[in-house]
């Protein structure tokens, strides 16, 4: 995995105890030196807002004069100015944790810049979003740490078109990520089969991107991606035909957590994930080389009858090639707060870091 540098800081000078800390002179430590740095969250890995970072300053006799205070700004930055030259021990706390703390040495006049570093579980990865109507993936990876997503309007079917019909282009990004209710229709599958030639292009491109070694995460209502362009990995309700499979009640279900390294990271048997959607894509069966992370009885409904599918995959996992594919039947954005996170968050590490 890809080691995230959590607090963006490395020791500028080497830890030294309180009664090694350089005196300044000024009794009360002021000057023109500056410290400077930025905080990262390091459970979302997104630089973190309101982290209080301060420093006490001490006199030439060794006597605790003041204490120098600020907090972070939205974007995670801070700064402490009025400074002495002197060495400093920096102290980095949100709420009543202490969660960082290391020396830096202030020059008269100068700027003592602290290096951030990544912040992200998964900072160089390039990947791509399919922008649709139900799920936001762009907060999805910004919750999980990841930028610079490049977006492709899922509702426009000429620019979706000129992305998926350009295995160049394509291969320029670790993962492509599928809203649901983006266009299908003419791109996916051809309900009138004017569009069969486009359709073969488009699902042969994209298997040979997974193929070479990318991942496709497709999420809700994108599940025709999955089911028309690798048929029999996933069995979905309704018979296979195009958005037949969404008939899930909206309900937050109690999951089963099927995987033994989900289940350490989340410490617990059972997670709820969010099923928001009027309708969603229940799941009947997977095939044989298939992982199921999560697992929970769904009740669906068709017309005035309603039914529970028991143990229907809600997380699955396939590979193809030395790529993958990941479905998920709840809108990702919706579990991105509370207990769901760590769900989403370990996902992105297992899919996405070394």
């Amino acid at each position: 995995m890809r080691t995230p540098l959590l607090f963006g800081v490395l020791l500028l000078a080497a830890c030294e105890n309180e009664s090694n800390l350089a005196r300044v002179p000024d009794m009360y430590g002021h000057g023109e030196g500056v410290i400077s740095g930025r905080v990262c969250d390091p459970e979302r890995f997104v630089w973190l807002e309101g982290a209080t970072v301060y420093l006490h300053v001490i006199d030439s006799s060794g006597e605790l004069r003041d204490t120098r205070k600020t907090t972070s700004d939205e974007d995670g930055y801070w700064t402490l100015d009025d400074l002495a030259s002197g060495t400093y021990t920096v102290y980095v706390q949100y709420g009543s944790t202490t969660v960082d703390m290391f020396d830096a040495k202030v020059v008269e006049g100068r700027e003592t810049e602290v290096p951030e570093g990544a912040c992200s579980g998964s900072a160089d990865v390039e990947v791509a979003v399919v922008t649709g109507d139900f799920d936001d993936f762009d907060a999805v990876l910004g919750a999980t740490g990841i930028s610079g997503a490049h977006d492709i309007d899922g509702q426009t079917g000429a620019e979706l078109l000129q992305f998926l019909e350009n295995p160049e282009e394509m291969a320029r990004y670790d993962a492509i990520f599928f809203a649901g209710g983006h266009l299908e229709d003419g791109i996916f599958y051809s309900s009138d089969g004017s569009d069969d030639a486009t359709v073969a292009t488009v699902k042969e491109n994209l298997k040979a991107y997974v193929s070479d070694g990318g991942v496709v995460f497709a999420s809700d209502w994108s599940y025709d991606v999955v089911e028309e362009t690798w048929p029999g990995q996933i069995e979905f309700l309704g018979g296979g035909d195009p958005d037949s499979a969404q008939l899930g009640e909206p309900e937050l279900l109690v999951a089963d957590v099927t995987n033994s390294n989900l289940e350490e990271a989340l410490g617990k048997e059972t997670v709820k994930m969010d099923h928001d959607l009027d309708a969603w894509p229940v799941v009947d069966t997977v095939g044989d080389e298939a992982r199921v992370f999560l697992s929970a009885d769904a009740t669906w409904r068709q017309g005035m009858d309603t039914a529970v599918e028991k143990n229907s995959p809600l997380l699955v996992e396939f590979e193809s090639g030395k790529g993958r594919v990941v479905f998920t039947s709840f809108r990702m954005s919706a579990n991105i707060d509370g207990p769901r996170l760590p769900v989403i968050q370990w996902l992105m590490e297992r899919e996405l870091g070394d």
